[in-house]
């Protein structure tokens, strides 16, 4: 644990010094989107975006229920990190399982491990491609480079496959030329101490370059977990550092290249409903690189090559496992007889994985190969100008060893002056993660220990989904969004439990549907308060639902309500005042929080370069009977520094 705290402190220090001889710009450089972070989303509605997936379509072309949270929402949300942003989202629900572990899920699905939405940063999938989660540990994206995070909510499968099988979620990073200069944010308070530098400047006329390095130190705390006190793992010590440069030319052309290595290490503790611990130390690292070209030909055509390289270190108990993932993507889009506009895109995925078998975890091959391709093709149909779209995709993919996985879709959207009406239907067909396909270890489950066996032949899963939306701006200060939702759910991934043999089997055995409203509201009644609530009711109806294996997102087979409400105060000049509550009741006691939340931020601008910032979360502690949640309340000192 110490050589992997000094290689962090050592890292940070490399990347400092290595920089020291960049000269930092302040001028008004910068790239084609630096203009969006002051613009409201009935702006954004009329620019274009890079959702979904640079695939060259503005978001009011976009047929279906979403959210964007910019870097002010982020900021005043008071999150340190990005699984705490994405806890005001509508439909999204965000479980702290452990000191360095989340349960991120869309739409009813939860879990340490679940795979039903993609996540991505800059387009890069994060998702792992042999769990199809993502492993939060590992990630160490600092909060302070990111400019907006987009939530696509139901299955976006003709254009990101099978993996968007309940949402997408792309997380946008600033530019180099949005980093220009330097900046330290320091943070301390009752969950420990991190430190961020950045330092931005220019390479050439139309270059910028900048580099960061951050390090944190958490010392853990306790849990609640289905009604009893927990120890969590304790002594998470993280650091990161990474760079990104953009080439600019002439506003048709941009370049840019990015990459992070992080690291981390902690001691685990293995509390009752999460299996994925061990009593012991362990360390995880992480780094990638990426490239990206993106041209505009045309006015409303444009083409783009992305390509990236992953590799993780993650233990998982007392196995080992080393991940290597290479992809790339090319995405082409032009406008045709002003009637259609064209999208197309050819994609493939290469990764390999190397496993150190545990005691207690194995699984059935010491190494593992996959090659992946897919292709797609949407077509965006003016039937009335400027009022009705219909948007067709279909997206194909392919594994080495499975069938090919068609993944259509259907959207149509109607424009009214202020109004949008939108239905969808679509359809989508995944392989389930090779982590169910093969493997062995032990877990608890109703106080009975069972070995799961992942040795039985599993289908793909299927999902056949329909939905509509509304939304309005009635006025500048008022704008409202709601949407509905039915999917049908087939062959999906669950457990069959034999007594005798004390054995759990993943099987193809479930079925069912899930169905749901969000409604979500954007209210500023005077022009210091803004009001944003939302409520989200779904439910889910699966039949012969056997116990769950903790962290697998089980279905929840019961009413699921979500109200949350987030109130923006500006109390005076240079003062914030930042309310969040939230009450989530699943009436049931899988792996998901339940009960009341309240987080607040008061943020004093002391001069232009400096801010100030008071964070406390979990402060009604003690009404809260939920499960996997912190038993105290904490509190956070933030300093942000432009020098």
């Amino acid at each position: 644990m110490i050589r992997s705290r000094l290689a962090v402190l050592a890292l940070s220090l490399l990347i400092l010094v290595t920089v020291a001889g960049i000269s930092p710009c302040f001028a008004a450089d910068r790239d084609v989107s630096a203009d969006l972070d002051n613009l409201d989303l009935e702006d954004l509605l009329q620019v274009e975006m890079v959702s979904p997936s640079e695939r060259k379509q503005s978001l009011e072309n976009i047929a279906g229920s979403y959210t964007i949270l910019t870097e002010e929402d982020i900021k005043r949300s008071g999150a340190t990190s990005v699984p705490e942003a994405l806890r005001t989202v509508p439909g999204v629900i965000v479980t702290r399982t452990d000191t360095d572990k989340w349960a991120l899920g869309v739409r009813g699905f939860s879990g340490t491990f679940n795979s039903k939405q993609l996540i991505l940063v800059d387009n890069r999938p994060i998702t792992s491609p042999y769990f199809n989660g993502v492993i939060w540990s590992s990630q160490d994206l600092p909060i302070q480079l990111v400019k907006r995070i987009e939530i696509i909510r139901g299955p976006w499968t003709s254009l990101w496959g099978s993996e968007s099988f309940n949402g997408v979620i792309n997380i946008i990073t600033k530019s180099a030329a949005e980093m220009q200069g330097n900046r330290s944010v320091t943070t301390t308070g009752t969950d420990g101490v991190s430190q961020y530098l950045r330092k931005g400047g220019h390479l050439s006329e139309n270059g910028t370059l900048a580099v960061y390095a951050k390090g944190g130190y958490e010392p853990g705390k306790k849990y609640r977990i289905r009604g009893r006190t927990e120890k969590g793992s304790t002594d998470w010590t993280t650091g990161s550092g990474g760079f990104r440069a953009d080439w600019l030319n002439a506003y048709t052309d941009q370049f840019s290249i990015q990459g992070q290595i992080a690291g981390s290490s902690i001691t685990e503790h293995s509390p009752p409903g999460n299996p994925f611990s061990a009593d012991k130390d362990k360390e995880d690292y992480s780094g990638y690189a990426q490239i990206l070209w993106d041209r505009k030909t045309g006015a409303r055509s444009g083409m783009q090559f992305r390509t990236s390289y992953t590799r993780t270190f993650l233990t998982v108990t007392d196995m080992e496992n080393i991940s290597n993932s290479a992809d790339a993507e090319f995405i082409y889009s032009n406008e045709q007889l002003e009637d259609h506009f064209l999208t197309f895109g050819l994609g493939s995925k290469y990764f390999w994985n190397s496993f150190k078998q545990g005691e207690h975890v194995q699984v059935t091959n010491d190494s593992i190969y996959s090659l992946e391709f897919s292709g797609f093709a949407k077509d965006r149909i003016t039937l009335i100008d400027e009022k009705l779209f219909l948007n067709l995709g279909l997206k194909l993919d392919y594994s080495g060893g499975s069938e090919l996985a068609p993944q259509p879709t259907a959207r149509l959207l109607y424009m009214e002056e202020d109004e949008e009406y939108w239905l969808a239907a679509s359809y989508a067909n995944r392989k389930p993660s090779y982590w169910v396909q093969e493997g062995s270890y032990r877990v608890r489950v109703n106080d009975k220990e069972y070995t799961v066996d992942f040795s039985g032949d599993l289908k793909n899963e299927k999902l056949a989904t329909i939905e509509a939306g509304y939304r309005k701006l009635f006025s500048e200060t008022l704008k409202f969004d709601v949407s509905l939702y039915l999917n049908n759910y087939d062959q999906m991934v669950t457990f069959s439990f034999d007594d005798t043999t004390d054995t759990a089997t993943p099987v193809s055995g479930l079925c069912g549907i899930s169905y749901g409203t969000e409604v979500a509201l954007d209210w500023q009644p005077y022009s210091f308060l803004t009001l944003r609530p939302s409520i989200d009711i779904s439910n889910q109806d699966f039949q012969n639902i056997p116990p769950g294996i903790p962290g697998f997102s089980p279905p929840l087979n019961t009413p699921l309500y979500s109200i949350k409400m987030q109130a923006l105060i500006d109390l005076a000049e240079n003062w914030e005042l930042d309310l969040f509550s939230s009450y989530v009741n699943s009436m049931d006691d899988k792996d998901l929080s339940t009960g009341f939340g309240f987080d607040a931020r008061l943020a004093w601008q002391v001069r232009d370069n400096l801010s100030l910032e008071l964070i406390g979360s979990n402060l009604l502690t003690t009404l809260d009977e939920s499960n996997f949640s912190p038993t105290e309340p904490s509190c956070t000192l933030r300093l942000t520094w432009d020098f």
